[in-house]
This record gives C-alpha cells, sequence and structure tokens, in this order.
C-alpha cells in the first residue's frame, strides 16, 4: 500500500485530520446505516460487558449505581482499537509503534471528539439496549413477590415517567406481562422450528424433483432467517404495554443525556 516509511507517516497524518477518511479507512464506514450497525454491535459490547455494572440492570444492585459516565470513554477506546489493528495489519506497524502514533494530544483529541459524534448521534441504540436488560430483569423474577431493589427503584425513578400510558402501574402488572410476552415468542420459536424440520424432512426425500428442491431449499432458508431474527428480538416486540415502557424508558435517558452534550 504505502512502501516508505515516509508515505505511511503522510497517510496517517491525513487520516488523522479527516473523520470521513477515517471512518472509511480504518472503521470501514461510509454511510448513516453503517454507523447504526456498529452503534449495533457497540451497544452490545457497551451494556453486556463493558459497563454492565453501570448500564445493564441484569447487574445493578440499586437504582443510584446507574450512570452513562464511562460511555464516551468505552467508545473511544473500541475505536482506538480499531486504529491499532488497522496500522498493525494494513500498515505492518509494530502494535507499540501502532499504539505510539495515538499518544498526542492532537490525535487523542481527535478520537474523542469521533468517539462523541457517535455518541450523540446513536446513543438511542445503547439506550435501547439498556432498556431491553430491565425487561429481562423483570422476566427472570421467578415468582411476582421476587420483586428486588433495583426493580422497585427504577419503577419509582425519573426513568419511568408518563406512568399513566403505559398500561402498568406496579410491578404485579409488568410480570404478568414480561411472561405472556415471553410465552408467545418460544411459541414463534417452536412454531418455525417445526415448519423447518417438516420442510427438511421433505428435502431430503431421494425422489424429489430438482426443480421442487430448489423450491424447499429457498423456504428453508427464508424460515432459518425468520427465525433468527425471532430469537434475536427482545420482549417488547411482543407486547405493545412493554413496548411503551422501553420506550419511555430510552426517551427519558436521551433527555437525561440531552444537558450533558
Amino acid at each position: 500500500m504505502y512502501k516508505t516509511q515516509e508515505e505511511k507517516k503522510k497517510y496517517i497524518d491525513k487520516i488523522f485530520k479527516n473523520k470521513a477518511l477515517f471512518e472509511w479507512e480504518v472503521l470501514h464506514v461510509s454511510s448513516h446505516y453503517d454507523r447504526l450497525e456498529i452503534m449495533e454491535v457497540l451497544a452490545h459490547i457497551l451494556v453486556r460487558e463493558k459497563l454492565r455494572y453501570e448500564l445493564n440492570f441484569l447487574y445493578l444492585e440499586k437504582f443510584e449505581d446507574f450512570k452513562f459516565s464511562q460511555i464516551v470513554n468505552i467508545i473511544f477506546h473500541e475505536i482506538a482499537n480499531e486504529w491499532v489493528s488497522f496500522a498493525t495489519e494494513i500498515l505492518h506497524y509494530p502494535k507499540q509503534d501502532a499504539i505510539q502514533e495515538i499518544q498526542n494530544r492532537v490525535r487523542v483529541k481527535f478520537i474523542h471528539s469521533l468517539a462523541k459524534d457517535y455518541y450523540e448521534k446513536y446513543r438511542r441504540k445503547i439506550f435501547e439496549e439498556v432498556g431491553d436488560t430491565f425487561i429481562e430483569l423483570v422476566a427472570n423474577a421467578k415468582s411476582e413477590k421476587n420483586i428486588t431493589r433495583v426493580i422497585h427503584e427504577t419503577l419509582q425513578s425519573s426513568l419511568i415517567k408518563n406512568r399513566q400510558i403505559l398500561d402498568m402501574h406496579n410491578f404485579h402488572q409488568l410480570y404478568k406481562r414480561t411472561k405472556v410476552a415471553r410465552n408467545i415468542k418460544n411459541s414463534d420459536i417452536a412454531s418455525l422450528k417445526i415448519k423447518i424440520n417438516d420442510l427438511k424432512a421433505i428435502y431430503v426425500d431421494p425422489n424429489i424433483k430438482t426443480d421442487e428442491k430448489e423450491r424447499l431449499y429457498s423456504q428453508i432458508d427464508r424460515l432459518h432467517k425468520e427465525l433468527d431474527r425471532v430469537v434475536n428480538y427482545s420482549l417488547d416486540h411482543f407486547d405493545k404495554a412493554i413496548k411503551r415502557l422501553k420506550d419511555t424508558m430510552v426517551q427519558s435517558m436521551m433527555s437525561m443525556t440531552n444537558s450533558k452534550l
């Protein structure tokens, strides 16, 4: 790509002066949809792994532990890691040299600015993942009496605004809805698996003609894709009231973070 060290240096200087070029070369991003896809992955990493003790209700012990303060920093580190991968794999830099290239203040500021841009424009994806963890926490309760401190505090918190439109006024109503939603999801999954298995049984028949075999293969493939979608749906997809709850939580988080941008 760039043969001499001087050519590489000039190229690197150019990358760190142009966000669009950095996104294209380092992050493989060229559109709004690419950024959304990146943020979907990052949202999962942030909420489920990196910041699970701050954003994931499945890990919180009390509501006051819930905070957003480290999100931009983690996005910064993920982008920096992408740079290191790019520099080592594409530019053939030693890892330590790749890290050294982003040590100066100007480049740190550049990556931080890019991380902040992603957070400001696409933080809703993160908050949707956060909302999913609260719904999962309720759904995982062993019984209606198994209301934890964090569930109680969250239901009474500023995250749950416009309670009058939720059609749910207490934990027990929410708990019942999550159980029904989970049953619907499991039923849909089971139904799709049965359809797939039935078609596979026909597909392996050696007497099936080629045209029919191709048609069956296409149907099986379509059902597999539909099954993947259903498996990955969160419970709010199956219940309008749970969807309203998640939406109001997300909107509250958007409002809470607007003042800090």
